[in-house]
């Protein structure tokens, strides 16, 4: 190969690395809903048989939203630098921003996670932030104070809102198996019901069917995940292969 090939080939090379790097720069600022689900093979490993990949992003979520946390008190605690945990909630938030945007849409019910995620990730970089300022300018212990009554006055409006807007106390589960007495009911996570994915044996009612999509009545607990109790009714026009969302419903 000739000085001038060689020279050409790095020059193409190094192009080429520009497009890439043009490409997903736009494309984490500008991003676009995604045709393909997220892979995700470190979280994967940890995921149940039987989960799906509405599971795998909401995970991702906790995850994502769990590390931020856990790296802005760190910095918090050892550097006090404004600088850095403002830089770092920045990060955080647009990286939110793009992966709500790309992969939203493999949620069965996007916009209580979209709300949730981005309120919550809001009051924690308030939080983390105004703290290390507060610190920074040797304030009085009163303004400590009112700085974490108005933390948790946000933390309380924004819970009872979130309440109103998406609680419910029932979800949507998919039937596994029939025991006997008992039915074998998937449920996916649901943000909006307060309960965690996984197989709930529930007792039989009648038409509960393998493949038949259920309402599930779920029963509230304090500081804990809610419980499915029983089903409250069964949706003959569906099976398993549509969404957990019903439309038209047949008790």
């Amino acid at each position: 190969m000739s000085l001038e090939d060689f020279l050409y080939s790095i020059g193409e090379k190094i192009e080429n690395l520009a497009r890439m790097i043009i490409r997903g720069i736009t494309l984490f600022f500008n991003p676009k809903p995604s045709k393909k689900p997220p892979v995700h093979r470190f979280i994967s490993k940890f995921m149940k048989k039987g989960f799906t990949v509405h599971e795998l992003v909401s995970l991702h979520l906790q995850i994502a939203f769990l590390l931020y946390v856990l790296l802005a008190f760190i910095l918090v605690v050892s550097t006090r630098e404004v600088g850095l945990v403002g830089i770092l909630s920045i990060c955080y938030l647009l990286y939110l921003r793009y992966y709500l945007k790309r992969y939203s849409g493999f949620l069965i019910e996007p916009e209580p996670y979209r709300v949730f995620y981005t309120g919550v990730s809001l009051i924690s970089s308030f939080s983390f932030v105004g703290y290390v300022v507060l610190k920074k300018a040797g304030v009085s212990p009163y303004s400590y104070y009112s700085f974490l009554g108005l933390i948790v006055i946000l933390v309380v409006v924004f819970w009872i809102y979130f309440k109103r807007k998406f609680g419910r106390e029932f979800t949507y589960g998919v039937v596994e198996e029939i025991k006997g007495d008992l039915v074998r009911v998937f449920v996916h996570d649901d943000i909006s019901a307060n309960v965690k994915p996984g197989f709930y044996w529930l007792p039989a009612v009648p038409d509960a069917e393998p493949g038949r999509i259920v309402k599930v009545l779920v029963e509230n607990r304090n500081f804990r995940s809610a419980k499915p109790i029983r089903i409250i009714e069964v949706y003959l026009s569906q099976s398993s292969q549509s969404s957990t969302e019903p439309k038209n419903a047949t008790e």
